[in-house]
């Protein structure tokens, strides 16, 4: 993967903005009731925020999982180990920002509606 390629993706599509040794930086285009895997990192940190539309963030413990409205222009950090999860849910695509550590392949998914 390199800056500027989109990449189609069964819930939506990711688009490469920066890619380098230190940080990756893409938008996440989520179509309404489509959902990203739930999953896990071993060592990739992200942090999003929403920019349009509305999504729902579902963060997965112990204690058991809590969905939570994102708020537009707010950070959310996901630390290696945290599972997490991202549902669209306007009319249009909601869009995320992504900044992340530059492990894209590190993905364990836990459970995902597309058979991956």
């Amino acid at each position: 993967m390199k800056p500027g390629d989109v990449i189609p993706k069964p819930w939506g599509s990711e688009h490469i903005v920066d890619l380098n040794n230190s940080y990756c930086v893409k938008y996440l285009r989520i179509r309404r009731g489509q959902r990203l895997s739930k999953q896990y990192h071993e060592q990739k940190y992200e942090t999003m925020m929403l920019i349009r539309g509305v999504a729902l963030l579902t963060l997965a413990d112990e204690f058991g999982e809590q969905e939570n409205a994102m708020r537009f222009g707010e950070a959310y950090s996901i630390t290696p180990g945290m599972v997490h999860r991202i549902r669209g849910m306007s009319t249009e695509p909601a869009v995320i920002l992504e900044v992340s550590t530059p492990d894209l392949d590190d993905v364990v998914r836990v459970q995902d509606d597309y058979g991956r």
